[in-house]
């Protein structure tokens, strides 16, 4: 059996509804609410957590990727001093191909 991960959104979106029908048709109304805000809360807080250590991931390649530096103008200098060394590289590669 594959696990959630390794499914499409389509059969995600049917095992999901397959549940929320199933369990539904075994609760009255108010175990309804209840399951419901139960698995909704739930849900909230996994994706608090997973937000949060994105989050963290992203600002640690980010503080590795401009060698520690919060600063976005430092990140702005590589950029341009990368934008620089390829219009150099053009402008070389255009004077050996009309050689």
């Amino acid at each position: 059996m594959k696990g959630l991960e390794e499914c499409t959104p389509r059969e995600l979106a049917i095992l999901t509804t397959a549940i929320g029908i199933i369990i539904s048709s075994k609760l009255n109304i108010n175990q309804q609410n209840v399951v419901g805000n139960f698995l909704e809360g739930v849900g909230q807080i996994v994706l608090v957590i997973a937000a949060q250590a994105q989050n963290l991931q992203s600002q640690g390649k980010n503080q590795s990727g401009n060698n520690g530096s919060n600063n976005s103008s430092g990140g702005n200098a590589d950029l341009q001093k990368q934008i620089d060394d390829l219009k150099e590289y053009i402008k070389k590669f255009e004077e050996n191909m009309s050689h």
